[in-house]
């Protein structure tokens, strides 16, 4: 493998005292650690961009809702841009095929076995790590310029001034038509030259794109990694791209600075890279689909490597099974973010659920936990679990919400207009899984629960629906298609504390005036408020 036989060459020549670790030891100590880098996130997205239309996604709103891009950045162990954009797509996009979904745990479980396969793989792919390789996608898989009738004019205003600045050491009046040409190319160069600008950067990249794939394809297991017999049928088209593209696809990046500012003014006077640009977009167009099956090859593996290395860091991870219906049943659920996380269990058998419990108890957390393990059952086919059953549903969550004082709208604008999407979306096709976090609190009491009442009512009905609230009156109002379940304080040694787990039926202790008083409130102050509290209790029962 071309990556594998260059570090041996280079190790060779090395004074003994001068060598390096191998690199393979340092992909041992970071298998299934945290890997943490500039991930550059505006350009991350542009595979995805190019690939989702009409495919089922995370909307923006959930997917900062429940951290998603925290969660994305603990699974990036990628080698490769291209496996960075692949993976985000991955954990973006809404996987509906079963067949796909168990070959991306097939993969993930030959890469978290099969060491040497993996370390393998990983010395390829390190040959494609540079942030210019996010160009990759946008030039390979959108249309290339057409090759102008007049490109011969390019030619030959290339031409000319090299012409000239040679003759002129015979002729110096060649001076003047050679320097006037010049400049005609420098204008050209900020006009034409500047709209084909952006292939650049990724024309530079293909020569790496070729070597990674060549190595990769060396691999063996074809079988069990169909992307490797895909990289190994490109063979003839990465040979033929060698020949043509080799001025363009010199990675400029490894260059001095000396050699790359004569490479400027080579390309500002004399038109150089126009000119190979041209002649090259027959080759491009022959071989594009092949570059691209190249790309999303090397880049799904990588993505797989990945994904093996975070279920490597899970203390607990499950394949979960995927329901048709609305039951979720899970057992040992925690938040893989979390350093000591609490897992939990619950049944969810056709019945939305009602949350309730103090704050800094759990619920929001809890109803995070398991829109983030719905999406990665759904995505990457995997749960943060001892096992699971899931709903194959897309996940609309209502839970982060601020005011947006430039657009003029208040924290309960914000929230009306999030779940007045979620009703419209329980109206179309589809099942859905709806987190909301303390419905309607930015409004008074009584509004506030008749609204939560009728609206929770709405979305229970043919969809499953998780809400935290600390009205406890919700509980009675909505007993007839919701479970109850509550999460609880403890008082240890007079200290109050929390086990964050979520325990079944209603909440019946009331306990919020109590923490006043272990947190040292006026007696004056509790003692009222235990009266008012009684007083509108009896109040209620009226």
């Amino acid at each position: 493998m071309l990556p594998i036989f260059r570090y041996r060459l280079a190790e060779t020549f090395k004074a003994p005292w001068k060598r390096r670790e191998d690199p393979r030891e340092a992909l041992r100590r970071s298998w299934g650690k945290d890997v943490v880098r500039d991930r550059y996130s505006f350009q991350i997205t542009r595979y995805h961009d190019l690939v989702v239309a009409g495919r089922t996604v995370v909307d923006d709103a959930t997917w900062q809702d429940l951290g998603m891009g925290e969660v994305f950045e603990k699974i990036d162990r990628t080698s490769t841009f291209p496996g960075r954009q692949v993976l985000y797509h991955q954990l973006k996009t809404y996987e509906r095929d079963e067949a796909v979904l168990g070959e991306r745990a097939r993969q993930q479980a030959v890469f978290q076995s099969d060491t040497g396969l993996r370390e393998e793989a990983q010395m390829s792919l390190a040959g494609l790590d540079s942030s210019d390789a996010a160009w990759l996608a946008p030039m390979l898989m959108n249309e290339l310029p057409a090759r102008p009738k007049w490109a011969w004019v390019f030619h030959l205003s290339g031409l000319v001034p090299l012409v000239c600045f040679v003759g002129m050491v015979l002729w110096p009046m060649l001076l003047i038509p050679g320097v006037l040409t010049a400049l005609v190319n420098l204008i050209v160069n900020e006009t034409y030259g500047r709209r084909i600008t952006p292939h650049f950067a990724g024309l530079s990249q293909i020569q790496r794109l070729l070597c990674v794939a060549e190595g990769l394809s060396a691999l063996p297991d074809a079988q069990r990694l169909p992307q490797l017999e895909v990289l190994r049928q490109t063979a003839p088209a990465r040979t033929h791209l060698r020949k043509r593209l080799g001025w363009l696809a010199v990675d400029r990046e490894s260059l001095g600075e000396i050699v790359l500012s004569m490479i400027t003014y080579a390309n500002l006077f004399f038109l150089v890279d126009i000119q190979v640009f041209l002649g090259s977009l027959a080759s491009l167009r022959r071989h594009q689909a092949d570059l691209v099956n190249m790309l999303e090859a090397v880049g799904t593996l990588d993505a797989a490597i990945s994904v093996a290395s975070f279920r490597e860091s899970l203390s607990l991870v499950c394949t979960p099974t995927l329901a048709a219906d609305r039951r979720l049943e899970v057992a040992g659920l925690y938040h893989p973010l979390l350093a000591e996380p609490v897992g939990n269990s619950i049944l969810c058998d056709g019945r939305s659920v009602l949350i309730t419990g103090s704050n800094m108890a759990g619920k929001t957390t809890f109803i995070r936990t398991v829109g983030i393990n719905v999406i990665l059952a759904q995505t990457l086919n995997l749960c943060a679990a001892e096992r699971a059953m899931l709903p194959r549903m897309t996940v609309r969550s209502s839970i982060r919400r601020e005011d947006r004082l430039a657009q003029g709208d208040s924290y309960y604008g914000v929230e009306l207009e999030r779940i007045h999407q979620m009703i419209k979306d329980a109206e179309e096709e589809g099942s859905h899984l709806f987190l909301i976090d303390e419905i309607f609190r930015g409004t008074n009491t009584l509004e506030r629960i008749s609204a939560a009442t009728a609206v929770l009512h709405h979305l229970g009905r043919a969809h499953l629906t998780m809400v935290t609230t600390h009205d406890l009156e919700l509980q009675e109002l909505l007993s007839d298609s919701y479970d109850m379940y509550h999460f609880s304080e403890q008082i240890v040694d007079g200290r109050p504390g929390f086990d964050y787990r979520i325990q079944a039926g209603p909440t019946t202790g009331r306990n919020a005036i109590h923490l006043l008083e272990l947190r040292g409130y006026p007696e004056s102050i509790t003692r009222e408020a235990r009266r008012m509290a009684d007083r509108l209790t009896s109040q209620s029962k009226r």
